[in-house]
């Protein structure tokens, strides 16, 4: 009788060990993932005038748009064409972090 019910805790603790290895992958990957979603609705909802980030660390404002290119102004008279991907945020939202990790 012992060997069947330490068979059973066995079993249990592969099961709870097997649950726990799924939530340690799937959660990090599901919370990038809602990230993603998060900046593609920003970059799709850009218009000209927002500063953006660019993933070179470059700080421009959007000054048109084109397909899947975006126009950005770095200084007077000079302007680059980028893809929208190549944004990895907007100044907008940098600050408005920064200024919650201020007030703490």
């Amino acid at each position: 009788m012992e060997t069947t019910a330490q068979g059973g805790g066995t079993m249990f603790f592969l099961l709870m060990m097997a649950i726990m290895f799924v939530v340690l992958i799937f959660m990090p990957a599901r919370s990038q993932k809602k990230r993603e979603q998060e900046l593609a609705a920003k970059v799709n909802a850009l218009q000209k005038g927002d500063e953006v980030i660019l993933s070179g660390g470059i700080v421009g404002t959007v000054a048109g748009f084109k397909d899947n290119l975006l126009e950005i102004k770095l200084a007077e008279n000079v302007k680059i064409h980028v893809l929208k991907t190549a944004v990895v945020g907007l100044v907008k939202d940098l600050q408005a972090d920064n200024n919650k990790g201020g007030a703490k």
